[in-house]
């Protein structure tokens, strides 16, 4: 009996011993997701012997690869909004809390990405007893037709937003993407997309990037109010593509010993927009004389690029919305769900500001830079200016933030700790002798396992 349990016991560690082995790196945002192929029919849970942070749990069969990765972000902040900074309010935060899975089937032929983030907890003000919560993010299948054509289905982060969402929370240079990106990204939708990469010769690269979502972000897994938005990026690569993957996290971590350049044009267009930038589906709804929904287009324009050479790096956007109103809006639904008729004295002039007023419509001009000294200690600035055209929404009641950032990488992005001081500036219309702005000072820690 002694030698059978014996027996047993090393039996026990030789089939754990093989099913632990090295496994594959992290993946890019917007790349196809790259855990290699199995060779065999063999399955086997893969726990890396040199594990490092970033690099999760894989699961591999021979038909493809499964791989678990969690993120934690955790961060502590005070602020002023007294010019003599008194009154300071402080609080703790838990930015990410993420658990992501990211399969690869058939030689990479399909992908399979599904993530949630658990701090989110949010009741939707739309119209009606709907309600839904944020704690799903992305959850799509790809199809990788040839090297250089892709199509995806489902929710994810799009394509047409910021040069900013193209990376992930977990990978930005500051603690928090800049006013313009919550001016005007709506970043996660439901839809299909379709991504293609070409050579133009050289070492000259163009992405092109299209979507047909429904414009309406998470709430639209219920309902899809208004009518599809319609978005394309050209993305053009002068200099080749960025080392391992550097065009999609913010510090130049590889030190790029190349200079690297993607420069970028978005456009996207609206058709039936409920809610102000495409967060919220359902929370403006309109309707005419009979009750029938009508709603706003809603377009965007942008432009932005990245740039990085040896430690160093800059970028930038500029983005600009508008809108058109349908003429026939002859009230509007509560969020009970009940319609109220707009006096028949209002003109057309008035309803169109009541319906731009609720939009963010305007403008926003975002640069930064930052530089990654040798020793993994990095700094950054940031200025962001904001411009409404319309005088009710508060997006741009603060319109000028400046912002400096200084980070402590001890495994790149997968551990670092970042420290940032801030200003931002209250617009003329709303600064007072004692409030022109909010002052305020941050730190968080960052772990990917």
């Amino acid at each position: 009996m002694h030698k059978l349990k014996k027996y047993l016991l090393s039996l026990a560690c030789l089939i754990l011993y093989q099913c632990t082995n090295a496994q594959i790196g992290e993946f890019e945002q917007d790349s196809t997701y790259g855990l290699s192929n199995v060779n065999n029919n063999s399955q086997a849970l893969k726990l890396k012997s040199g594990y490092v942070l970033g690099d999760g749990i894989t699961i591999q069969s021979g038909s493809g690869r499964l791989n678990f990765s969690q993120s934690l972000q955790t961060s502590f902040a005070a602020n002023s909004f007294n010019k003599n900074l008194s009154g300071l309010n402080s609080q703790f935060n838990i930015n990410r809390a993420r658990l992501t899975m990211v399969g690869n089937l058939f030689d990479n032929k399909i992908n399979i990405v599904a993530r949630v983030n658990f701090p989110s907890d949010f009741q939707s003000v739309t119209t009606g007893t709907r309600s839904f919560n944020t704690t799903l993010q992305e959850a799509y299948i790809e199809y990788r037709l040839n090297r250089k054509h892709t199509i995806n289905f489902g929710l994810r982060a799009d394509y047409i937003d910021s040069r900013e969402t193209r990376m992930e929370g977990e990978n930005l240079g500051f603690i928090n993407r800049s006013a313009l990106s919550g001016a005007f990204d709506a970043i996660f939708d439901y839809g299909i997309r379709y991504k293609g990469n070409y050579k133009l010769g050289g070492r000259h690269l163009l992405k092109s990037y299209a979507s047909i979502t429904t414009g309406d972000s998470r709430s639209s897994l219920q309902k899809n109010y208004g009518g599809f938005k319609y978005g394309a990026r050209i993305d053009y690569l002068p200099f080749d593509r960025f080392s391992k993957g550097g065009e999609f996290y913010m510090d130049d971590i590889a030190r790029e010993q190349k200079p690297k350049l993607v420069l970028g044009v978005i456009f996207s267009y609206n058709d039936g927009a409920s809610s102000a930038l495409g967060t919220n589906g359902g929370r403006f709804l309109y309707g005419d004389v009979d009750r029938n929904i009508l709603l706003p287009k809603y377009s965007k324009f942008g432009t932005d690029y990245l740039f990085k050479y040896k430690g160093f790096y800059s970028m930038g956007s500029y983005f600009t919305t508008s809108s058109t109103v349908p003429n026939s809006i002859k009230g509007e639904f509560r969020l009970n769900g009940q319609f109220t008729p707009y006096a028949a004295t209002q003109t057309e002039e008035q309803t169109k500001n009541i319906v731009q007023n609720r939009l963010n419509l305007g403008s926003a001009f975002n640069v930064q830079a930052g530089y990654l000294l040798k020793s993994d200690w990095a700094f950054g600035l940031r200025y962001t200016e904001l411009k409404s055209n319309t005088i009710s929404a508060n997006f741009a009641q603060y319109n000028r933030y400046y912002t400096f950032v200084f980070s402590r990488y001890i495994s790149g992005n997968n551990m670092k700790i970042q420290t940032e001081i801030g200003y931002e500036e209250l617009n003329n219309s709303f600064k007072s002798a004692t409030q022109k702005g909010n002052n305020y000072a941050q730190v968080m820690v960052t772990v990917q396992l």
